[in-house]
C-alpha cells in the first residue's frame, strides 16, 4: 500500500499498534513516500551548514562564494572569511520540500498530508571561519604598477584593477581586502587600485623627506594641508594625499590655523631606505650595512634591526658577517614550497628568523610553532632551539 493510499483509519490502527495514543501525538500526519524521479537530481542539490547569522547575510545577498576552479570556494560575507569543505555523516539526511514542523499550538481532528522524498544525502558542506586569503593580491597588483603616467602593459593589455575586479579574484570579505589594500600600500588611481613601481615610490616619498627638510619642520609636527598643497606641485594630488597618509600618521595637535601636525612613520621609513639599499648589491658588509643606512634615513630617525623583519636575511656562515636582500613577498605561496625553499635558502633557522617568513601562512589554529611542527625539525645547539628540513641529515 503506498502512503497515498492511506486512510486516517489505518493512521489510527499503525499508532494503535504502536502503543500509542492519538493524545500522546500531534494531529498533523505527515506521510513520506519517494517521488518518481527519485535520486535524479542527487548531484544537482548540495546541502550547506549554517549558523544564523551566515544564515542571515545569505538571505540579504551580503554572502558570496569565492574561488577560481583551480582554487577551493571560500564563503565572504561583508567582514569575514569562511573555508568551505565537504562532510560527512553516518545518518542519513532526508530531503523533503514542503515539510512542515506542526505546533504544539495545533489541535483539531487529525488531518494526512502526503510528502514526498526527493532526495538522500550523507555528505553536506560545511564552513569553518579562517583568515583571508590575500597573497594573491600582491600579485595581481604587480602586473602593473604605476610608475608616473598610466602606460598597458608589453603585451598591450590594460592589467589595472577596481575593487570589483578584485573582490573577484581574491577570496577575502570586502573589509579585509580594503585591509589588505593599506598593508601592501596600495594606491587608488582613477578608479583602479595600483602599487607604485619601486623607484617612483621611493621618489614620492623622498619628495615628502625633502620638503620636511627644506621648511625645516621638527618630525613630529609636520602640518598635512600646507605640506599636502606644495607637494601636490610635483606630483599628482591623490598620490602625494595617498603616500602622505601611509608614511605620516596624525598627532593630537593643530597649528594656529587648524592645520593637524603629523608625524613620520618612522619605522616605515627606516625600513624603505633599508630596501633601497639592499636592492641595489647581491650583499653587503654587515657592518658597514648599519652605517650607511643609519645615514641614509632623516636625521632624527633610529634604525634596527627590528625593521628588517621579513626584508633581509644575516649570514653568519662566512669570516665577516653579511647581508642580503630576501624578501618575504617574493616568496611561494604555497606552504610546502615555501618551507623548501627557505631551508633551501639557509639550512638551520633560530625561531626569531624563521618567524618573519612563515607568520603569514598561521592561522588562529595553526599557529606558527604548529606550522614548524608539522613542516621541520627541531634541534637544540648550545641552549637554541633550531629548525631546519624534515629530511635534512
Amino acid at each position: 500500500m503506498s502512503c497515498i493510499d492511506r486512510t486516517l483509519e489505518d493512521v489510527k490502527k499503525l499508532i494503535h499498534h504502536a502503543k500509542l495514543t492519538e493524545d500522546e501525538l500531534l494531529p498533523a500526519t505527515q506521510m513520506l513516500e519517494f517521488s518518481s524521479d527519485f535520486g535524479d537530481d542527487k548531484d544537482e542539490v548540495v546541502l550547506l551548514e549554517l549558523d544564523p547569522k551566515l544564515l542571515d547575510s545569505i538571505k540579504e545577498e551580503s554572502a558570496v562564494l569565492r574561488g577560481e576552479p583551480e582554487e577551493g570556494a571560500m564563503l565572504c560575507t561583508k567582514s569575514k572569511t569562511y573555508e568551505v569543505r565537504y562532510a560527512e555523516t553516518s545518518n542519513s539526511m532526508v530531503l523533503i520540500p514542503n515539510l512542515t514542523t506542526p505546533s504544539r499550538e495545533d489541535t483539531g481532528e487529525r488531518t494526512l498530508h502526503s510528502r514526498q522524498v526527493c532526495g538522500i544525502h550523507y555528505t553536506f558542506l560545511e564552513v569553518r571561519p579562517c583568515k583571508p586569503r590575500v597573497q594573491k593580491l600582491r600579485q595581481l597588483l604587480e602586473e602593473q604598477p604605476y610608475s608616473g603616467q598610466q602606460e598597458k602593459n608589453q603585451d598591450g593589455k590594460d592589467n589595472r584593477y577596481t575593487l570589483s575586479d578584485l573582490l573577484d579574484r581574491v577570496q577575502c570579505s570586502e573589509e579585509e581586502l580594503d585591509k589588505a589594500l593599506q598593508e601592501v600600500e596600495a594606491y587608488h588611481l582613477y578608479g583602479f587600485w595600483q602599487l607604485l613601481e619601486f623607484d617612483y615610490h621611493f621618489k614620492v616619498v623622498s619628495h615628502i623627506l625633502a620638503l620636511i627638510e627644506s621648511k625645516s619642520w621638527p618630525l613630529d609636527g609636520i602640518p598635512r594641508m600646507e605640506a599636502i598643497k606644495a607637494l601636490s606641485e610635483l606630483e599628482p594630488l591623490t598620490i602625494m594625499m595617498q603616500c602622505f597618509d601611509y608614511y605620516l600618521k596624525p598627532t593630537d595637535k593643530d597649528t594656529d590655523e587648524g592645520d593637524t601636525l603629523y608625524t613620520l612613520h618612522d619605522d616605515k621609513v627606516c625600513r624603505l631606505c633599508a630596501e633601497v639599499l639592499l636592492k641595489s648589491a647581491d650583499k653587503y658588509n654587515f657592518t658597514e650595512f648599519l652605517n650607511i643606512w643609519q645615514q641614509s634615513v632623516p636625521e632624527g630617525l633610529t634604525t634596527s634591526l627590528s625593521q628588517l623583519e621579513g626584508l633581509a636575511l644575516v649570514d653568519r656562515s662566512a669570516t665577516s658577517d653579511a647581508i642580503f636582500y630576501f624578501p618575504v613577498t617574493s616568496l611561494p605561496h604555497d606552504i610546502q614550497k615555501r618551507f623548501n625553499l627557505l631551508f633551501e635558502t639557509r639550512e638551520k633557522w633560530s625561531f626569531e628568523e624563521i618567524r618573519p617568513y612563515v607568520e603569514d601562512l598561521a592561522g588562529d589554529k595553526t599557529p606558527v610553532s604548529a606550522l614548524l611542527t608539522k613542516y621541520a625539525r627541531g634541534s637544540t645547539v648550545n641552549g637554541i632551539k633550531y629548525y631546519s628540513g624534515k629530511h635534512a641529515r
